[in-house]
């Protein structure tokens, strides 16, 4: 038996090098549990690493990744690059080549599924990717594992820190969405372009690998409906907590009558649930199960020590299955490949939810007697209603509205006339009600 596996390293960035610092600084207590060692033989980085935390007295370091993919010595590649040229190069031929490979890339999974979970079932090497969703969180393995007796109905969660960090600092400290933005940037919770997450992307990229693996099908991600949190405005924030309810971006899935949904969009969550206590840059996914029901996992979503927990871990699974010549193997996606079969995400107008409505309007009483007739005239329910004084919004009235649950085609429809009435100083604003 190997007294020890070989990693071979891509990518001494900010997750790369907090893995190679936590194999190392854990190195006696990962040999104690497992009884081998792992260590990193190689690395390609074109990145200054001199200045990191990391013993590479060891570690032969390169600038060209095919000189880890081709080490015949190397057990597990670990891609830590990024997006999905030079990563997806490094996967498909450590594939190929029947290594073992370990990712944090969820752009490159959500975009290119069939491709590499195809290349992945295919090889004699084992895939770990439980760093693409959720940070420090293990819910990929829950998934996986834990829930493999289950038929997953359905879940939802907050599984982007940055977004969760700026709604956070507009719900508690009244910021502005620009200042929240910068105070996230100065602080490291945000990237200097922080497009993917502020616009929903990034979470839209783990709701399709979460829902690959909950409903063991291949999701298309340009089916995922996406909207980002930069139209929420602190009248929403304020209108929201009269209402009883805080605003978060919710990456959603469920498996239903009509079929299946993935979408990411703000939601409205109630003050007092779970959800609504998660701030700052953590993350939660609560996972519904048809017999053990609502399960919640919290932690941090992202950063070098989280994220490089979370691959450390995959490669201890992987080791463990090697040493054991793979007789412990789950596969990619806990299905036979013949039974994974493509899948198709419901468009966003055949779902159906609660609606927070937010208008400015000129003429208040006229404004409130105008929308009570025209949900009247549609047999529409409004649950609740509260509004702002003016001399906000450019000194136009506020008010806001819930309503009962409806499609959202009918929804959209409605907004449509609604808007053409002439008390509208701007856009109506919807944002769905998390039930």
């Amino acid at each position: 038996m190997k007294k020890q596996i070989n990693v071979g390293l891509c990518g001494l960035g900010t997750v790369g090098a907090g893995t190679a610092e936590l194999l190392q600084k854990n190195s006696d207590i990962i040999e104690k549990r497992t009884g081998f060692r792992i260590q990193v033989t190689r690395a390609a980085t074109i990145d200054p690493y001199d200045h990191l935390d990391v013993d590479f007295s060891n570690i032969k370091v390169t600038d060209s990744v095919s000189d880890v993919i081709n080490d015949p010595e190397i057990d597990i590649v670990v891609e830590l690059i990024g997006g999905d040229g030079i990563a997806k190069k490094i996967i498909l031929e450590a594939f190929a080549k029947g290594k073992s490979v370990v990712t944090a890339n969820k752009a490159l999974l959500a975009k290119h599924s069939e491709e590499i979970f195809k290349a992945a079932y295919q090889s004699e090497g084992l895939f770990g990717f439980e760093a693409s969703v959720g940070g420090g969180i293990p819910i990929i393995r829950s998934i996986k594992e834990g829930f493999s007796g289950d038929r997953i109905e359905g879940f939802s969660g907050i599984i982007n820190g940055t977004a969760n960090y700026i709604l956070s600092s507009m719900t508690k400290g009244k910021a502005d969405f620009s200042t929240a933005l910068k105070s996230a940037q100065e602080k490291g919770f945000a990237e200097a372009d922080p497009t993917f997450d502020i616009e929903g992307i990034d979470t839209a990229h783990k709701v399709i690998i979460l829902m690959d693996l909950a409903f063991n099908g291949l999701f298309d991600f340009n089916q995922v409906h996406i909207e980002g949190i930069t139209g929420i405005k602190p009248i929403d924030i304020e209108l929201a907590d009269k209402l009883g309810y805080q605003i978060k971006l919710l990456g959603k899935a469920k498996q239903g009558v009509k079929g299946f949904e993935g979408r990411v969009h703000p939601s409205l969550v109630k003050s007092d649930s779970m959800l609504a206590a998660v701030n700052g840059p953590f993350n939660a996914i609560s996972v519904i199960g048809n017999f053990v029901g609502h399960t919640m996992s919290y932690g941090a979503g992202a950063g070098s020590h989280p994220t490089a927990s979370a691959v450390v871990g995959d490669m201890i699974e992987i080791s463990r299955n090697l040493m054991n010549g793979n007789s412990c193997r789950v596969l990619p996606l806990t299905v036979a490949i013949e039974n994974l079969q493509k899948m198709t995400i419901l468009p966003i107008d055949e779902i159906e939810s609660e609606y927070y409505l937010r208008f400015l309007v000129k003429q208040p009483w006229e404004a409130i007697n105008a929308i009570r007739d025209a949900f009247y005239k549609e047999e529409l329910d409004i649950q609740q209603v509260e509004q702002l004084d003016g001399e906000q919004a450019d000194a136009c009235f506020v008010l806001a509205v819930l309503t009962g649950k409806m499609e959202e085609r009918a929804i959209q429809g409605f907004i449509k006339d609604l808007e053409t009435l002439p008390f509208n100083a701007f856009p109506i604003k919807l944002i769905r009600v998390e039930p």
